[in-house]
């Protein structure tokens, strides 16, 4: 008997864009909006938000972590994804930061994992820029490449000190132009207001 190995990619939990209208109907209403329009939607469930903000804004020196959410997508390949519920916020506790450059440790990755639900996947990073602008860095723009390629995957970036945040997608770190932002949990609750790619947000 012979045995053969073969790669075989991690199967990553990618649900149908049409389950979205019952769980987020402002979000869904966006990307059925711009059905013709390539590119990803964004939502953010307030308690990462809160998290995150939250997180960034007790450092006076750069630091981050991952984004945890839900991916939705016009039939189940990543590629095609569609939209990102973002659903939960981890902070990375141990960092190495110079002020304009953050290096995160491995914990936070094995902490995220532990944090998974059932169709959550790790869907990207934030990270603080504290009196720069939110802006992506060459720095960023490597870590995302490297890190966080794939089509749904997205980067947080946010000026604690003017409340100025922008989102950037997929390899190319594209900037975003659609976030909505949900009051309260996730699942039908509404939403706090959407951005272009940089605008000014400040607490909800």
């Amino acid at each position: 008997h012979m045995m053969r190995w073969t790669e075989q990619p991690p199967r990553r939990p990618v649900q149908r864009l049409d389950t979205l209208a019952s769980r987020e109907s402002a979000l869904a209403e966006s990307v059925r909006q711009a059905a013709d329009e390539p590119g990803l939607h964004i939502a953010v469930a307030a308690s990462a938000r809160t998290t995150a903000q939250q997180h960034l804004a007790g450092h006076r020196e750069e630091c981050g972590g991952l984004l945890l959410g839900e991916v939705f997508a016009d039939g189940d390949d990543p590629a095609g994804s569609r939209a990102v519920l973002v659903t939960q916020a981890v902070a990375a506790e141990e960092f190495a930061s110079t002020g304009i450059s953050l290096r995160m440790s491995s914990d936070v990755w094995e902490r995220a994992r532990g944090r998974l639900a059932a169709l959550e996947l790790v869907v990207g990073w934030y990270h603080s820029h504290p009196g720069l602008g939110a802006f992506f860095s060459a720095t960023d723009r490597r870590t995302q490449r490297a890190f966080f390629p794939h089509a749904y995957s997205v980067g947080w970036v946010i000026d604690p000190a003017s409340n100025e945040s922008a989102w950037f997608i997929g390899r190319d770190a594209t900037p975003s132009g659609s976030v909505l932002y949900c009051v309260g949990g996730v699942g039908g609750t509404g939403v706090a207001g959407s951005t272009g790619p940089e605008s000014r947000n400040g607490g909800a």
